[in-house]
């Protein structure tokens, strides 16, 4: 590609270019000569480009569990897919996850690997028929730029031109670290929050380090859970006291101190180079930073957390009473444990916050983190919610977090009533159902029997019962005999005061005055 074509695409928004006009001007190539006024000016491009836009456009799937030829479109900011059980909705998240777990890994380490497609993960009829399976997903970089990947899994035993193409991810990841390396840049965040979310992890919790990459650590894990959230802000809270000792700067110590005693910090030891690493390390870190920016992030959780506790003052670590170290939530007129929250509270607290500390640490340079870039998918996202904050958790997550792209599954028409039909996908026979009636600001009710497809009152004799003696009142029959003993029924199942009875009582004044009309118009 000419020096000219390569300049307009970067200037266009393509991310590629961008990138390579940056690597040609830092290092010099073909009609670029280095200039590292000119790379810095690069890098800004690439850096406003990745800034702009960063998510999943499209996925496409073939006989993939029980998927079998599938395209969604998904949008930008939020897809909500639905459907009944075993359609096929965790599958949906489970192959975005495949995928981006390749981004993810690459751009940890060279030459890491991704998700992959197990054999018991193809289809069975495709098997039978002794063809593979294949995820591909879309993604957006900027305004202009796709870049595209898949996964796949060719037919056992036959000779199949079926393969994975992971080329851009690789890419991808690679150019991260690369621009990474040249000047601390944010990094995009990607995530899978299981139904096993609220269980605690098993075995050691490993040491907390505050490294940007760490935010990856586990992020897709199919059974990662918020155990560690909690051990790092517990961390953060003794950083922001200053009690806490900077787990990494021990380290370098322990490393430097073993080799002195192998005498590397003279010049012509074999591992001289590894000893001056070290010292150059241990001069740029700096404890007091550490808890100052600490104490930033404790504050910034309190604010996130005050939209679920609107009387939050303050986020505690308490550990006097019995020496254990425990996470208190100090409201205005009392002292909650976070292990004495409801299993609701917990998995919204432990959501957000998980969310919230991947953010802090992939984007560290960043003035405000919560507004980073990234993929999060959540499988069942009104796990354990009451119907009230089923109706809040979409809101508060987007508010929370603007500029994530949110990717769930749910059977809760609470969740339904605060999201536009654009962002809804109906998951039926292998087809995407269009959404045909507006969803958001609509009564769950209606949600529930127009969307889902089923009644909002259920089958069950004493609706029965409502409906025949509504009957009843149609044909100004009320005063039947039937239709006494009918009511008393009602009554005593119901209660005098209730909603439906209240409902009744209208519709018999109603055609009670219908009736008196009527005979007023034949005198």
């Amino acid at each position: 590609m000419s020096k000219s074509h390569l300049l307009s695409n970067a200037h266009k928004g393509h991310f590629d270019a961008a990138v390579q006009v940056f690597l040609n001007y830092s290092n010099s190539a073909p009609e670029f000569e280095k200039n590292e006024e000119l790379a810095a000016d690069a890098f800004e491009n690439v850096i406003s480009i990745l800034e702009s836009n960063f998510y999943l456009n499209e996925l496409t799937i073939s006989n993939f569990k029980k998927i079998l030829d599938l395209k969604i479109n998904i949008h930008k900011n939020l897809t909500v897919f639905i459907g009944e059980n075993g359609v096929g909705k965790t599958s949906l998240l489970e192959a975005i996850r495949k995928n981006l777990m390749w981004i993810a890994a690459t751009t940890r380490k060279k030459n890491t690997a991704g998700g992959h497609i197990d054999e018991d993960e193809v289809n069975n009829m495709a098997k039978q028929n002794s063809i593979g399976a294949y995820i591909d997903c879309e993604f957006r970089v900027g305004m202009v730029h796709k870049f595209k990947g898949r996964v796949a899994r060719s037919p056992e035993g036959v000779v199949s031109d079926l393969k994975s193409e992971l080329t851009e991810y690789r890419e991808l990841g690679q150019n991260f670290r690369i621009l990474n390396s040249y000047k601390n840049i944010d990094l995009p965040m990607f995530a899978f929050y299981g139904i096993d979310r609220l269980q605690k992890a098993g075995g050691k919790s490993k040491s907390l380090t505050l490294g940007k990459i760490d935010g990856y650590d586990d992020s897709l894990n199919s059974k990662a859970t918020f155990g560690i959230f909690l051990d790092w802000l517990i961390q953060q809270l003794k950083l922001a006291k200053g009690s806490e000792k900077n787990l990494e700067i021990e380290d370098i110590k322990l490393q430097i101190q073993s080799l002195l005693e192998i005498k590397a910090n003279k010049q012509e030891h074999p591992l001289h180079a590894v000893y001056l690493k070290l010292i150059s390390d241990l001069k740029v870190k700096n404890t007091n930073y550490n808890n100052l920016q600490a104490q930033k992030t404790i504050q910034n959780l309190e604010v996130l957390f005050k939209d679920i506790y609107c009387n939050l003052e303050a986020i505690q670590l308490i550990n006097e009473d019995d020496g254990n170290d425990k996470v208190a939530f100090k409201l205005e007129t009392e002292l909650i444990y976070l292990h004495q929250f409801s299993d609701g509270q917990r998995v919204l607290f432990g959501l957000i916050g998980d969310i919230a500390r991947r953010l802090i640490l992939l984007n560290d340079s960043s003035s405000n983190p919560f507004e980073g870039r990234g993929v999060v998918l959540i499988d069942e996202i009104e796990l354990h919610l009451h119907p009230r904050w089923q109706q809040k958790v979409i809101l508060i997550l987007q508010k929370s977090f603007p500029n994530l792209q949110f990717i769930v599954t749910t059977h809760s028409p609470h969740i339904l009533s605060t999201v536009d039909k654009s962002q809804i996908r109906i998951i039926k026979n292998n087809e995407i159902e269009p959404v045909i009636l507006q969803t958001k600001g609509v009564a769950s009710s209606d949600i529930l029997e127009q969307i889902m497809g089923t009644h909002s009152i259920p089958i069950v004799d004493e609706a029965q019962w409502v409906y025949d003696y509504l009957i009843h009142v149609q044909n100004n029959e009320y005063e039947s005999t039937e239709a006494i003993d009918l009511f008393k029924k009602l009554i005593n199942h119901f209660g005098d005061h209730h909603p439906v009875i209240s409902s009744i009582m209208n519709q018999i004044k109603i055609a009670s005055i219908r009736k008196r009309l009527s005979k007023g118009d034949r005198g």
